[in-house]
């Protein structure tokens, strides 16, 4: 996924918010992990900023370009069906050597 090119100050809140690891420039570079985070984690108020600020097409990629472990089989599901992905694939896993 590309980094995001969208750099609001409520989207560099959201990432100092949502990837507290690392800078904000950082998790806009990693929008895969960014994105994930808030999908999975996000406060319905921010759920609603981020769909407004970047849309469903980028929710979507992200959906789609998921690193393992990152999302819930509940928020995964609810992803899914929220932006009419379907059929819902199984959820990535990390594989482990």
């Amino acid at each position: 996924m590309q980094p995001l090119r969208i750099h609001s100050k409520q989207l560099k809140h959201l990432a100092k918010k949502y990837v507290w690891w690392e800078q904000p420039a950082w998790a806009l570079a990693h929008p895969d992990i960014f994105l994930a985070n808030v999908m999975n984690l996000g406060e319905w108020g921010d759920i609603l900023t981020i769909r407004k600020l970047l849309g469903d097409e980028v929710l979507r990629q992200a959906l789609q370009e998921a690193p393992p472990g990152y999302f819930s089989y509940r928020s995964w599901d609810y992803w899914h069906l929220k932006l009419n992905l379907l059929p819902i694939p199984p959820l990535p896993k990390r594989e482990f050597k």
